[in-house]
Formats: structure tokens, sequence, C-alpha cells
């Protein structure tokens, strides 16, 4: 599980430089008229904020887009580590290459999303390819599939402070998970 949260941020950094211009920070979102709208990427379907691109294909990843913001969805793996073994410590080494400057604004490796176990990490850093500070949320959906131990991971990342449309309604986004 190691190597796939490092491919999920990288992709994470290339989405959201490319939404936001570099380091241009997004419009207020609250002067715009965003709706959320379902959509489903690599068996998940949520809500996601109207001015984000439709989900794209990469490397098996599902990504979406809007200024200052991204959403990246991994496919369905199996799941090398327990729940249990997820600590703050063990999410902050796998996102250190990364970020720098790393704030945890909370985790939560009880949580539950989707109807099932889930690991909860929020975060603000710098992002070392990148002028921007993010606040990044990563979830970790962990389930079985015919008696299969399985995890999926959602990263939805956004220029602090750019009160962009993913930080205005993420609460509502992240209880609108379902898995399909």
């Amino acid at each position: 599980m190691k190597r796939l949260p490092a491919l999920i941020l990288a992709l994470t950094f290339s989405f959201s430089l490319v939404g936001c211009g570099g380091n241009e920070i997004a419009t207020d979102a609250a002067d715009s008229e965003v709706t959320l709208v379902s959509r489903k990427a690599n068996s998940i379907t949520l809500l996601v904020p109207s001015d984000f691109s439709e989900f794209q294909e990469v490397d098996g990843y599902a990504a979406a887009q809007a200024k200052g913001a991204s959403i990246v969805i991994t496919p369905t793996i199996e799941r090398d580590v327990a729940i249990e073994n997820i600590t703050e410590d063990y999410m902050i080494d796998l996102v250190d290459d990364g970020y720098s400057n790393i704030n945890v604004l909370k985790f939560d490796n009880a949580a539950t999303i989707a109807g099932v176990d889930a690991v909860y990490f929020l975060f603000t850093g710098d992002g070392n390819t990148s002028d921007n500070n993010n606040t990044v949320c990563y979830i970790t959906l962990f389930f079985s599939i015919d008696g299969q131990a399985c995890a999926q991971e959602i990263a939805f990342t956004y220029n602090t402070g750019a009160n962009t449309s993913l930080e205005t309604n993420l609460s509502d986004i992240i209880n609108s998970i379902s898995l399909d």
C-alpha cells in the first residue's frame, strides 16, 4: 500500500497544478453558481462540484479537476495492511515525499465512510513540486469483495485558503460517497 499513495499524490499534484494554472489562486467558489452533481469513477459514486471536469482515466486512476483543486480515485486494490496498523505517523511517512511542512488537521483510523471502515487523513502541506500550500483529504476505504480484503483511496486536494468549490463542499461530498 505504500507505493500506491505516492502514485496518487503524484497524480494529485499534476492535476492540481493544471487545474489552477501554476500559482494562480482559484476564484471565490461562493461567487459562482456551483452545484453538486453525481459522478461515478472506479466503482465509486460521489457528488462532485459542477465546475470540475469529468473524470479522466490515467493509468487506472480516475481524476477530475477544477481551478485549484482535484479529486483522484484509485482502482480497487488488494489490501496489504490492516486498518489498525495505519497510524498518523504511518500516513505522514506516506506523504512526506510529496509534501513538506505537513500540518495534520485530522486523523481517524476508525472512521466509517460509505458504510465501510475507513481511514480519514486531513492535512496541509507545501507541495514539493510547486509553490502551493495545499489541503489534502486522503481517504482509504477498507472492504471485501468475494472474501478478498480490498482497499480503495480517494484524494481531495485544493489550494489552501482559495475557497474552491471542493473546500466549500467537502463534507457533503464525503458524505455522498458510495461503493458500487
